[in-house]
């Protein structure tokens, strides 16, 4: 198999977009962010006119760098920062200087109450979800409010039970996050893949008997340890799930970072365990902490001083040291994610 372009490992089985909100969020993929791989995942976060309105007023604020302004309409929430892996490149078992917890059920709760204007959830961050103990009760309790959810595991507990209340709860899109061919995974993560990827496969039967609409993603973290494996990646999961995508590994850059990162202007919130809140992803510790979530509304927080000086110091490149030393393994195939 050869490769053409920037982002071809995430296309897979994509069905065309038939709506004009499908259409049109097709089109920025491709055209406006020249990530084509990401064109399933925003018809799936931005279904309508109203969640695409807003997405593109935050989009606007970005480009004209307010330090002020925009509106929430995600948050991805760490319920646990423990894990059963010990994934080489993740700093949950291995360097993670976080005490591990679990978010309370009712904290969980009480976040989603005070965020009317959130759309979209990811209930994961650092750490495996599905080892909350009532993991499932907070997907339900997001499906409550009318709060499109999103999921990430590590596969290792997708049982009979497991999958049923998966299909249960409402969740949009299932990403199982796995690395490269079987040898790989065994060594990167310590488990075989084999027995994961007949689950996958097991629940995407059960979805289909059921008539359930959840999308089933894999994904792969890629590095150059794992870059080699892309193919047999590829053609292991293609007939299993609905999308196989491809992600670039966060590395330290010996470059210093010359443009403004859009996440402090995406509309997201990252909320630790302990409630502390930033915008980034890739922010393990929490070092940009714009507050608490468990203390003041996620759209305070947003909207807050903290917030704000940090998209002033974006604006004039004054990066702090969690963003400046951000970078990311670069391939061909893949598409970066904060460029």
């Amino acid at each position: 198999m050869t490769l053409s372009g920037r982002g071809d490992y995430n296309l897979v089985m994509a069905p065309p977009p038939r709506t004009l909100a499908a259409r049109l969020t097709d089109l920025v993929a491709r055209r406006y962010l020249k990530k084509p791989d990401q064109a399933e995942l925003l018809r799936i976060k931005f279904p309508d006119a109203r969640s695409i309105g807003w997405a593109a007023w935050n989009e606007a604020m970005f480009r004209t760098r307010k330090s002020r302004g925009g509106r929430l309409t995600t948050l991805n929430v760490e319920i646990t920062n423990r894990c059963n892996l010990r994934c080489v490149y993740c700093p949950v078992n291995r360097d993670l200087a976080r005490p591990k917890t679990e978010m309370p059920f009712e904290a969980f709760v009480d976040l989603l109450d005070r965020s009317p204007t959130v759309e979209t959830l990811l209930p994961f961050q650092w750490g495996e979800p599905l080892l909350h103990p009532r993991w499932a009760d907070m997907l339900r309790a997001a499906k409550a409010r009318g709060i499109r959810t999103f999921l990430t595991t590590n596969g290792t507990f997708l049982g009979p039970a497991e999958r049923r209340a998966i299909l249960d709860s409402g969740v949009v899109r299932l990403t199982v996050s796995v690395d490269g061919d079987d040898a790989i995974h065994r060594r990167t993560r310590g488990v075989e893949l084999a027995p994961i990827r007949e689950r996958v496969g097991a629940l995407r039967r059960e979805r289909d008997a059921a008539g359930s609409r959840l999308r089933i993603d894999v994904s792969m973290v890629v590095d150059a340890q794992t870059e080699g494996a892309l193919d047999a990646y590829r053609a292991a999961w293609t007939p299993v799930v609905d999308r196989v995508q491809a992600i670039p590994r966060m590395v330290t850059s010996d470059a210093p970072r010359s443009a403004p990162c859009r996440e402090p202007w995406r509309g997201l919130l990252v909320v630790l365990a302990d409630g502390t809140a930033t915008t980034c992803c890739a922010d393990s510790e929490g070092s940009l902490d714009l507050g608490n979530a468990f203390e003041h509304a996620p759209a305070e927080l947003l909207a807050g001083e903290r917030m704000a000086a940090l998209r002033r110091a974006h604006a004039r490149r004054e990066f702090p040291d969690v963003c400046a030393g951000c970078g990311e393994h670069d391939h061909p195939s893949v598409s970066a994610r904060f460029r």
